[in-house]
């Protein structure tokens, strides 16, 4: 057995070996640089789709068996009945527990791929400084534009511009801080939406998981036969990203890591760190609690921006009429 996976090993490193593209001769430092990252970022791609399409498998094996498990609760209670459906809600669960280690195994994933995307990136602008030769070039040009669109959504704080006005300016400038509040206000709006959705979705997880729990209980309740022993689902079924263990869209699977960076400059720290204490832990009861205080210390936060805009769009108007 040994020594035929010791031959699937190198047939595989070969095949490899194979497909990898031959350098020229004259293979300078900073090429064999840019040629490590884009190995290192194609590797991370493979992993993050074959990591994806295990989530979806694992979230469609899920429904199925929820599927199962309600067409099992309305059928007449009967010996039968009730010994299927322990066995459903043991399987089930079991898929829960495969499609949260999926789910954080897949946000690892992204972060490596983001991670390497920009490593490619800073590579080639690197070698593009050294001025190669003019295909090399073309080259280079090609790969970058087709990284960019990748790595140009990157997390950014939120910054909010200064209340304070100089009690004497005049409309054009009452107007410019107007509007770069009301950007301010169009980001954290997008921040509460999200955090809306993620504390949704969390709560429906909790919402599941006290049903499996409670369904458990009763039917394991006074029955002396022996049960296969089924391990809890793990705290986090959507990964940081947002995933309910249904598969239904969330936020995004970095989601929850940006909320700390985006919103460090936008409300207080206590309430950065409950949030990020709550991710790390991985329980879902936490992070909702957590999300639900997030998201009324953002709406709290729109609120005075959008108060102090529409004043200083009022004090423009004011001025502009008395001229």
């Amino acid at each position: 057995m040994c020594r035929w996976l010791l031959v699937l090993a190198l047939s595989v490193a070969s095949s490899t070996a194979s497909a990898e593209p031959r350098q020229p001769a004259a293979f300078s430092p900073g090429a064999a640089v840019t040629a490590k990252a884009k190995s290192t970022t194609k590797l991370a791609e493979r992993q993050v789709a074959q990591l994806t399409e295990l989530r979806a498998m694992l979230a469609r094996r899920y429904q199925e068996e929820l599927g199962a498990i309600d067409r099992l609760k309305n059928q007449r209670a009967s010996w039968r009945r009730d010994r299927e459906l322990r066995g459903s809600l043991s399987d089930s669960l079991e898929t829960a527990n495969q499609l949260s280690a999926a789910a954080r195994d897949l946000e690892k994933a992204k972060s490596a791929l983001e991670s390497a995307r920009r490593s490619y990136l800073l590579a080639i602008d690197a070698e593009l400084s050294t001025s190669p030769a003019p295909e090399r070039t073309r080259q280079l040009g090609q790969a970058k534009a087709q990284l960019m669109p990748q790595v140009k959504d990157a997390p950014r704080r939120i910054v909010i511009p200064d209340f304070d006005v100089d009690p004497l300016a005049d409309p054009e400038e009452l107007e410019q801080r107007a509007a770069e509040l009301r950007a301010s206000e169009d980001d954290l709006a997008r921040q509460l939406a999200g955090l809306k959705a993620q504390a949704a979705e969390l709560d429906r997880l909790v919402m599941l998981r006290k049903q499996h729990e409670r369904a458990g209980d009763l039917f394991n309740r006074d029955d002396d036969e022996p049960h296969r022993s089924t391990a809890r689902p793990s705290g986090d079924s959507e990964g940081g990203g947002g995933k309910n263990p249904s598969g239904s869209p969330g936020t995004g699977p970095n989601f929850e890591n940006f909320v700390p960076i985006v919103l460090a400059d936008v409300i207080d720290a206590t309430t950065i760190n409950s949030f990020a204490a709550a991710q790390r832990s991985g329980d879902p009861t936490q992070r909702a609690e957590a999300a639900h205080k997030t998201h009324d210390a953002v709406a709290g936060r729109i609120e005075q921006v959008r108060k102090r805009r529409l004043e200083l769009e009022a004090r423009a108007r004011q001025l502009r009429a008395e001229h």
